[in-house]
């Protein structure tokens, strides 16, 4: 309030709108301080090329998953988005298994691990990861998912498992890498079935990642 011959300093009109304003103005800076980092986070991510996710009983300690995806982005992945890198990213989800009488494994109590059977079915029916190492009864059970080496690659490599996967152990790469030995050697490598929700450049991009681990050993020999 401005009393008759009183001056109102700079300092005091702060004053004054601090005191009538003060909620709403914490409200817009704490707005404005998450627009501004969620903005920073989006527009330096980087793009990745391939997308892998793997699920099964084994999971991966942060600096193995780094070590993995390093080698698979300088190892098998190409540029396909041509923006100067190559990106390799997964997820993880690792279920507590156990076997049945008939040596096949199972989820153990499924109802104790909703969260990870829910993403899992999330990314199988709408998910960005193209590329799936899957502990085999995970694969036997969504064929349907997935897509056949001879629409991918084109043939249907030696091994393969219902012309749509390919145990990991079977391919030269596993035993060469540094880093593949993280999964178990029964695991399957498949790809997703091609959707519309796909980018051709992207799809086609893994397909190639795919293509390279399978006939690694026939590149080198070259």
């Amino acid at each position: 309030m401005k009393f008759k011959g009183q001056e109102v300093t700079f300092l005091g009109w702060l004053d004054n709108v601090w005191y009538h304003f003060k909620a709403p103005i914490i409200i817009g800076f704490l707005a404005t301080v998450i627009l501004v980092v969620c903005s920073v986070q989006f527009f330096s991510r980087e793009e990745h090329d391939v997308f892998i996710y793997v699920a099964g009983e084994r999971g991966l300690a942060a600096k193995d998953a780094d070590a993995f995806m390093t080698e698979m982005q300088d190892t098998f992945a190409i540029d396909s988005n041509d923006d100067g890198k190559t990106v390799v990213d997964m997820k993880i989800d690792k279920f507590v298994m156990v076997e049945n009488a008939s040596g096949n494994k199972k989820i153990f109590n499924p109802t104790e691990q909703m969260n990870p059977i829910q993403r899992f079915n999330l990314e199988l029916a709408d998910g960005e990861c193209i590329i799936y190492i899957i502990q085999p009864d995970f694969f036997k059970g969504n064929l349907k998912y997935f897509a056949s080496f001879e629409d991918t690659l084109g043939y249907v490599p030696d091994k393969a498992i219902s012309g749509k996967g390919i145990r990991l152990s079977d391919l030269d790469a596993y035993t060469a890498s540094m880093t593949l030995g993280y999964f178990p050697e029964d695991y399957i490598i498949c790809i997703a079935d091609k959707d519309k929700k796909y980018d051709d450049e992207y799809y086609n991009g893994n397909v190639e990642f795919l293509k390279n681990l399978i006939e690694w050993n026939v590149k080198q020999k070259q």
